[in-house]
């Protein structure tokens, strides 16, 4: 599987999670309302934190969260920004580019080394486990969550991969 593919499920993952919040987050009680969209924010900035240091560009952010927390509107922009984003340079992305190590600055001060290739498996893992724990605090509040795996999200985008059982 190619990283345009990952990402591109990551970009449906997140607007699959982004519209049952939307939806439902008036229901949720105000402490579990901010976890929510606070831990997707963290998502996008660790998210930009990398593409700054794949792209050699200044980091936007010194911290792996804001203080404020955004609107709905602002995550869903900036999800969305960085989603974009990655999904275009995956898949212009030379397979060689994937060796490159870079190092950087964490947020704590501690200087690190990693691959783009451990970049992008980061941005997906990191991902995964918050859209998970933003998507149970729905559930814990009794409310839906998405279906998002990625098999879902494969039949989906290729209807034939999956047929009735006869």
């Amino acid at each position: 599987m190619r990283y345009a593919d990952a990402f591109r499920y990551k970009q449906w993952a997140n607007t699959e999670l982004l519209a049952f919040g939307e939806r439902q987050i008036h229901l949720l009680p105000d402490d579990d309302a901010t976890f929510f969209i606070r831990i997707l924010n963290h998502t996008t900035v660790v998210d930009s934190l990398f593409i700054s240091r794949m792209t050699g560009t200044q980091e936007q952010f010194s911290a792996d969260n804001t203080v404020e927390t955004p609107s709905f509107a602002e995550l869903r922009d900036r999800l969305s920004e960085n989603d974009l984003w990655l999904v275009k340079f995956t898949e212009s992305l030379p397979a060689n580019e994937l060796e490159r190590t870079i190092t950087f600055q964490f947020t704590d001060g501690d200087v690190g080394q990693l691959s783009i290739d451990e970049m992008l498996l980061h941005l997906l893992t990191h991902g995964s486990n918050h859209r998970g724990m933003a998507s149970r605090t729905l559930a814990a509040n009794g409310l839906e969550r998405p279906r998002d795996t990625f098999t879902r999200f494969l039949h989906e985008a290729e209807p034939s991969r999956r047929r009735a059982a006869h």
